[in-house]
C-alpha cells in the first residue's frame, strides 16, 4: 500500500499540475541552520533559544541521521520547564512575544491562497493530555485573519516519520497580504514538559485548475475537489466504474461502484483532511487520480 501512495503522488505531481510554493515557508526541509555559540539555530525560523540558551536550555534543536525525513536535517522540537513555566518547543516565521501574554506578531509578506499544507513528523507526547501541532495562517491588510489551519498530531509515539496534511479554512474571500507558520512540540492548554515532536519537508499546495479542467476529455470528473459531507462525481464512460479515496498513508478508506451518470456519495464517515482518489475501470487506458480537501 505504501508503494501504490507513493505512485498516487508521483502522478498527481506530474499531471494534475499540484503545485508547492515556497514564498511563505522558508528553509521548509530545515536543512540550513546557523551556530550560535555551541547551539545551531534553524535559518528563517524563530524560536525560544534565543532567551533560554544562556541558562542552558534548548527547545528548538537540530536533528540528524535517522530522526531525519529526508535530506541531513530535520527541526526537533521539545518542551521544556524554564524557570518553572512549562515553555513548549516552537519555532515560527513569525516573531515571538516571549512575555505574557504571549504569541506571535509579524510574518512573512504574502499574497496567495493556498489550500492545503503537508509535512512529515515523529512525535513523543508524554502523556495523552498533549500533543504537538502545526499552524499555518494567512492575514488580511487589517490584521484579520482569512485563512487558517491547525493541525495537531496524535497524543500517543509516532515513532516513524508519518505524512500530515490539512486543508486551509478560508473565512474571507479578501487577498492575504500576511502569513506565518507556527510547529508547537505541546497543545497550548495542558503541555507537558519533555514532549517533542521532529518535522521535515513542510509545504504549501496549490491546485487551483483542478482536476475537471485538466481532464475534460476523460470520462471521469469530481465536480469539486473541496467538500464536506458528500461528493459528486459524473462517470460519462457508458459502465459501471469505482471510485477509490486513500488517506495520507495511502490506506484505502472508501471504495464505491459509480454507475453510469452523476453520483453523489456520503463522505460524512471520513475525518477532515486531504485525501487521494482514483477512478479504476478494466481496460480504463488512462488512469484518473486526484485529490479531495474533506472540510
Amino acid at each position: 500500500m505504501k508503494k501504490l501512495y507513493v505512485i498516487l503522488v508521483s502522478i498527481l505531481s506530474a499531471h494534475l499540475s499540484v503545485q508547492a510554493q515556497n514564498a511563505a515557508t522558508p528553509n521548509p526541509g530545515f536543512e540550513n541552520w546557523t551556530q550560535v555559540g555551541n547551539r545551531w539555530d534553524p535559518n528563517n525560523w524563530n524560536n525560544l533559544n534565543p532567551s533560554t540558551a544562556i541558562i542552558g536550555i534548548l527547545t528548538c534543536t537540530r536533528a540528524s541521521g535517522a530522526d531525519v525525513h529526508s535530506g541531513t536535517y530535520a527541526i526537533k522540537l521539545t518542551t521544556k520547564n524554564v524557570f518553572g513555566v512549562t515553555a513548549n518547543g516552537i519555532a515560527s516565521t513569525a516573531t515571538l512575544i516571549t512575555t505574557p501574554p504571549y504569541g506571535v506578531t509579524g510574518g512573512i509578506p504574502y499574497t496567495q491562497r493556498p489550500d492545503s499544507i503537508v509535512g512529515w513528523y515523529k512525535a513523543t507526547p508524554i502523556s495523552t493530555a498533549d500533543s504537538g501541532f502545526v499552524q499555518f495562517v494567512l492575514l488580511g491588510a487589517a490584521n484579520d485573519t482569512i485563512g487558517f489551519v491547525r493541525q495537531y498530531f496524535p497524543n500517543t509515539p509516532v515513532a516513524t516519520y508519518t505524512r500530515f496534511s490539512a486543508p486551509v479554512v478560508y473565512s474571507s474571500g479578501a487577498t492575504p497580504v500576511n502569513s506565518y507558520w507556527i510547529l508547537s512540540s505541546s497543545n497550548p492548554t495542558t503541555p507537558q514538559v519533555n514532549s517533542n515532536i521532529f518535522i521535515d519537508d513542510i509545504d504549501l499546495i496549490f491546485n487551483s485548475s483542478g482536476i475537471n479542467e485538466l481532464n475534460s476529455q476523460l470520462p471521469f470528473h469530481v465536480v469539486n475537489s473541496i467538500v464536506d459531507a458528500e461528493v459528486e462525481v459524473i462517470n460519462s464512460s457508458g459502465r459501471n466504474a469505482d471510485f477509490l479515496i486513500f488517506d495520507s498513508t495511502g490506506k484505502r478508506v472508501m471504495s464505491k461502484s459509480v454507475p453510469q451518470g452523476d453520483a453523489k456519495l456520503n463522505l460524512q464517515h471520513l475525518n477532515t483532511g486531504v485525501y487521494l482518489y482514483k477512478f479504476y475501470q478494466a481496460g480504463l487506458t488512462t488512469p484518473v487520480y486526484g485529490k479531495l480537501i474533506k472540510l
